[in-house]
């Protein structure tokens, strides 16, 4: 939703995070990049949220996640907004649970176009697919639920659940998906990776952006790749990530404008080293 809202549309998130310093962080960097944060609801008052290290390995451009318990819980359906899901024209979803599956279930019969991030293979995820249209997954799920099966064949398996758009992506090696039955595939963007913490989320947001310009699917995908590449070519999941003027520049001439984007870098840099 960052990389919505940098790519200038409205974009908000549906969410439960704790009533710790995680959960105020939360809060803060949402409001920074422009994103509605009026539908998050705080976790009990002892309540410790989501977060994670990321660590950036800078000789093979490579991550290391450190992850962290969190006691806050998710939402339930009771608890989703779903006048808010019905204002939308697109809900983007990244796991399996009740509340995703209940707000799955209303968007698809409002009218509300479903899209679904499958980072990780789980059964309840795909048990949710028929409520799906457009079914982005990464080359982790595609390996856990796959093997070694040839792509067209588990597109076509993923488009029998219900989806109608299909894609995996495959970090350097590009992306591949099937649109009205023919596989299509997209090769990555040259750039000088720094991180690629956040390549697959910001992938979707702009996987979004594009669909609220009205560009095609196969276009879409282009326009996702090359803002999750501009996203790598910087430390953090979040200061990467350009502007609409600095993706149409590089997709115009291949050249990534730094200007702003070096403003970003130094106010996380600055946020971080303060706290």
């Amino acid at each position: 939703m960052v990389t919505c809202a940098r790519l200038g549309f409205k974009a908000g998130v549906l969410a439960k995070v704790g009533c710790d310093y995680a959960g105020d962080h939360v809060f803060k960097d949402l409001i920074y990049n422009g994103v509605d944060t009026s539908r998050i609801k705080r976790g009990a008052p002892d309540s410790t949220g989501v977060f994670c290290i990321s660590l950036s390995v800078e000789e093979t451009a490579s991550r290391v996640i450190i992850g962290h318990e969190y006691t806050v819980g998710l939402l339930t359906p009771d608890e989703v907004d779903y006048e808010y899901i019905r204002s939308a024209k697109y809900l983007l979803l990244d796991r399996g649970d009740d509340a995703s599956a209940a707000a799955a279930r209303f968007a698809k019969e409002n009218g509300v176009t479903v899209v679904l991030d499958a980072d990780d293979y789980f059964k309840e995820t795909e048990e949710m697919l028929p409520w799906v249209d457009i079914f982005i997954g990464s080359e982790i799920y595609h390996k856990d639920r796959f093997g070694k099966l040839e792509i067209q064949k588990s597109c076509e398996l993923i488009r029998e659940m219900g989806p109608s758009v299909i894609w995996f992506t495959f970090g350097e090696r590009g992306c591949v998906g099937l649109l009205d039955g023919v596989l299509h595939e997209i090769p990555s963007f040259k750039v000088e990776v720094k991180d690629t913490t956040g390549a697959g989320d910001v992938f979707h947001g702009a996987y979004i952006a594009a669909l609220m310009e009205n560009k095609t699917h196969l276009q879409c995908a282009h326009y996702a790749s090359a803002v999750a590449a501009i996203k790598c070519t910087y430390v953090g999941g979040r200061t990467g990530i350009p502007i609409k003027k600095v993706v149409e520049r590089f997709l115009k001439d291949g050249v990534i404008e730094t200007d702003e984007l070096d403003e970003r870098y130094e106010y996380y840099r600055s946020s971080y080293s303060n706290n």
